[in-house]
């Protein structure tokens, strides 16, 4: 049976004061963070099962990076798909996040517009950056592809930037973007790609600000080649894709005293079987992009001196 899915969970109320919402803010937050990490549904549904003591370091990492944290409105969606309510261990993640002292901000994607305000004066120019977004970023079959070729009003605007001075276009898009969601789309990472692109050309911005945090690795692709294809007169700042096993590989090199069963709880965790990763090992002269191995060899690989470099 298809999932249903809705912009407000049922049991908002339980966990609501944990987000932030305010625009004023989350463009404040925005525009002062180091880092602001964009979770994937896939992600977040791994770092909540993960024990609390191990997942501990993932939060401290956000910490020392002085990252916020962004649920968009489309992952909130996906995450309640199910029965409609966000369940209670997200909302314990939520909570552990929270109280130690992350700042979680739940993004609806057309905020980005009031992000954009910020920093640019006229519409037309805030609404170019999404023409190029949407271009380049929707998936051929996806959600916003199939949205757009039903509605030739709303694609003339966004992909023909036709009459595209209007200052709810994002949220014309967006809205109705989701409203379409299907089954297995995909959309929370389209629209996480098509925001950071966006995102990517705030004022001042530095490369590895922003931060996508999954473990699918087609997203992943995508995210790579959509930024590769775009003419570099039109680039941005440089975002980063990063995974758990990336993460973890980073956090070790911290020297932060995480332990070797800690990286095994972590990494095990929602797997099945062999971890598949992108790196190099000692003897590599290029990436490898399907490295198979057990969960317990790679992080003995992360522990031995230049055993491996994940890439992702």
């Amino acid at each position: 049976m298809c999932k249903t899915y809705s912009e407000i969970p049922i049991n908002f109320n339980d966990f609501k004061r944990l987000l932030l919402e305010d625009k004023d803010i989350i463009v404040k937050e925005f525009l002062s963070a180091t880092h602001i990490v964009f979770y994937d549904t896939c992600s977040f549904i791994k770092h909540s099962n993960i024990n609390i003591s191990s997942s501990n370091f993932i939060i401290d990492y956000f910490l020392r990076h002085n990252a916020i944290v962004v649920i968009t409105r489309a992952i909130l969606m996906e995450l309640a798909s199910t029965s409609g309510e966000i369940n209670d261990i997200y909302i314990t993640y939520l909570n552990q996040l929270v109280s130690s002292g992350i700042k979680v901000i739940l993004f609806d994607e057309e905020c980005v517009y009031d992000v954009l305000s910020e920093c640019f004066s006229s519409n037309s120019s805030i609404n170019n950056y999404l023409v190029w977004a949407v271009r380049n970023g929707k998936l051929p079959a996806g959600t916003t592809s199939k949205t757009l070729k039903n509605d030739s009003k709303l694609s003339e605007e966004v992909l023909q930037a036709k009459h595209h001075n209007k200052s709810d276009l994002y949220q014309r898009l967006f809205s109705k973007v989701r409203n379409n969601k299907a089954c297995g789309d995909n959309l929370g990472e389209e629209l996480i790609g098509i925001c950071v692109s966006i995102l990517s050309h705030m004022p001042g911005i530095s490369d590895g600000k922003l931060i996508v945090l999954t473990e699918d690795k087609g997203a992943a692709g995508h995210l790579d080649a959509t930024y590769k294809k775009t003419n570099p007169n039109f680039r941005g700042a440089r975002y980063e894709l990063m995974s758990t096993p990336k993460m973890v590989q980073c956090i070790f090199n911290e020297d932060v005293g995480i332990t070797q069963k800690e990286m095994i709880d972590i990494l095990a965790q929602g797997v099945e079987g062999n971890l598949v990763v992108m790196g190099t090992t000692a003897c590599d002269l290029t990436v490898n992009p399907n490295i198979s191995i057990k969960v317990t060899d790679l992080v003995n690989k992360i522990m031995e001196p230049n055993g491996i470099s994940i890439v992702f």
